[in-house]
């Protein structure tokens, strides 16, 4: 032909570019959010929601408007303060009341004046001091239960009686954190009538 007679070669037919793509991997289907669980009212107070953080807790009524339990403080540290000063009111009610019925000879002292002959006898600094030493070691239990030892909250180990194995045990718990509700409200209203009225039982003005 003419062009191979001219030396040049016939051009190669053109080819089809054909781009090849990759298929997108398949996008993964998401689940929908999990429904926000209904609020239970309070049973102490049905106008407030129930604080979840102490539902399951030993007296709990869902009773918490400040939101105590959801504050920087472990709940467990928080409910065996409670047990502990529930201990100690009840002593101490028991205490302001035994005096009114009960009193040594040269010791017939009103709730006030027994308070003020220990500090100046020194059996206020003695109590100061052994309960200081017991608040120590039981330190030591409480910083073991916040770690996860198991250790429930207040149980020191202390049941001669056996309450805390018995069948009844869960009701007598349930008992105890009541009335040591009770016996902090009662010994605040105690002492503080005998402090202003300066009578004995019912520590009320006359």
């Amino acid at each position: 032909s003419a062009l191979a007679f001219n030396g040049m070669r016939p051009a190669a037919p053109a080819r089809a570019m054909v781009r090849m793509e990759t298929a997108a991997p398949p996008v993964p289907e998401v689940a929908p959010p999990p429904p926000k669980p209904v609020p239970k009212m309070s049973a102490a107070v049905p106008f407030l929601v129930e604080n979840l953080a102490t539902r399951g807790l030993a007296g709990s009524i869902g009773f918490d408007p400040l939101g105590l339990s959801n504050g920087p403080l472990p709940i467990e540290w928080m409910q065996e303060a409670e047990i502990k000063h529930g201990r100690v009111c009840m002593l101490a009610v028991l205490g302001m009341l035994v005096p009114e019925v009960i009193t040594l000879p040269g010791r017939e002292f009103s709730a006030i004046a027994a308070h003020d002959a220990g500090v100046t006898s020194g059996a206020m600094s003695q109590m100061l001091l052994w309960i200081g030493i017991l608040e120590t070691v039981a330190l030591i239990g409480t910083m073991q239960m916040l770690n996860g030892s198991g250790r429930k909250p207040g149980d020191f180990g202390f049941d001669p009686l056996n309450f805390g194995t018995g069948k009844d045990a869960v009701r007598l718990q349930v008992a105890e954190i009541k009335n040591g509700r009770l016996a902090m409200l009662a010994f605040s209203g105690m002492i503080t009538g005998a402090a202003l009225s300066g009578n004995g039982f019912p520590f009320i003005y006359s």
